[in-house]
């Protein structure tokens, strides 16, 4: 059998490359003050982590909230994030196996995570040159359990699912792994 060394690497962020449960619980909480709602790191961790806002917001907000509502607490959230990042930890031991790959292997991050959050994560932590390519909500049609964000990204890295392996920490994200047909990996522990 002929070993084919990987292509890319691709890596979700929240949960996995960094721990970012009590930086988006931070963010969302404050937010979600503003308008009468809240949210509890628990509840936030359990319930919300690693999913798309359109999907947990709603019972945080009574069920049923206006649209433009649901909007405004997300950009709020957004606007927030940067000053909660000093809550957030690297998965010391992810970052030392991308280091060791980065020369062999085109790196790729996917996120459910808005750009202005993702880039403010990296930048804060001096990494988003170590991606080619970075894939947030924005960017596709379809966010977790769907896998285009990553099979767009192995598009754009000219990587098959063959050469390819994803590290992920939720169900959702792991859903989307796995459906690529690509090497998956389960980064639980900081």
């Amino acid at each position: 059998m002929e070993h084919r060394p990987y292509t890319a690497v691709l890596v979700d962020l929240d949960g996995t490359l960094f721990d970012t449960v009590t930086v988006n619980a931070a963010s969302y909480r404050r937010a979600l003050e503003e308008v009468g709602f809240t949210v509890t790191d628990e509840y936030y961790a359990k319930c919300c982590n690693g999913g798309h806002y359109k999907s947990f917001l709603p019972p945080l907000m009574g069920g049923d909230p206006d649209p433009a509502l649901l909007e405004r607490v997300h950009d709020r959230k957004k606007e927030l994030y940067s000053a909660c990042l000093g809550a957030a930890r690297k998965n010391e031991a992810l970052f030392a196996l991308l280091a060791a790959m980065r020369p062999t292997a085109r790196l790729g991050l996917v996120t459910t995570g808005s750009r202005q959050n993702a880039t403010e994560i990296l930048d804060y932590f001096g990494c988003r040159d170590w991606f080619e390519v970075i894939l947030t909500s924005e960017d596709v049609e379809h966010n977790k359990p769907d896998p285009e964000g990553y099979l767009r990204a192995m598009e754009l890295l000219g990587a098959t699912p063959e050469t390819t392996m994803i590290f992920e920490d939720s169900s959702t994200g792991l859903a989307a792994a796995r459906a690529t047909g690509a090497a998956v990996f389960v980064a639980d522990r900081f």
